[in-house]
């Protein structure tokens, strides 16, 4: 069953006596906006007991309200399939991404890849692509860096070493642990 609304042509399917859309493409997702709301399955969603992945509907939940609403799912779908180049690989569902998959001319797309390169290089691995393992462990990504994001100053992020003294002395002072 093919129906047009907006221009996109979207497919439907019947589930249980229920037409709903097909989401077949990445293109069906940068689309989302476009579908008559009379035509989404479900207007909103608790952010708990569902079987997806907490931190991901957490972070689809943008306002925090413990729901997640069409406005919410088209802004992550508009923002996802912007910073890709080819919006099908969204759902192929492969846990690493070639950095010449990134969408440069995106400016959160360029963030992105220069993001996945920084920690790669901190991780010491040199490869074209970033996994999801590779962002697992903040830790081990700070940790050889001279600011390490745990907020706490060493002599060895200290551009000299008169700077390097005094915070050696410092830190004598304090007790705070550097990661």
């Amino acid at each position: 069953m093919k129906k047009t609304t907006n221009d996109y042509p979207w497919k439907f399917t019947s589930v249980g006596g229920t037409v709903r859309v097909k989401i077949e493409s990445g293109e069906d997702i940068r689309h989302l906006g476009e579908l008559d709301r009379k035509l989404w399955t479900v207007l909103s969603c608790p952010v708990t007991g569902l079987e997806f992945d907490g931190k991901t509907l957490q972070l689809l939940d943008a306002d925090g309200d413990g729901k997640i609403r069409v406005d919410e799912v088209i802004a992550a779908a508009q923002w996802l399939t912007g910073i890709v180049k080819d919006a099908d690989l969204i759902l192929k569902g492969e846990d690493e991404l070639p950095f010449t998959a990134f969408n440069e001319e995106n400016p959160d797309g360029a963030r992105l890849l220069a993001s996945a390169r920084q920690i790669l290089a901190n991780l010491g691995i040199e490869k074209e692509s970033i996994a999801l393992e590779d962002t697992a462990d903040n830790v081990k990504i700070f940790a050889g860096t001279r600011f390490n994001g745990d907020g706490i100053i060493t002599p060895a992020s200290a551009p000299d070493e008169a700077t390097a003294g005094l915070i050696e002395t410092i830190a004598g002072i304090a007790s705070a642990v550097d990661r």
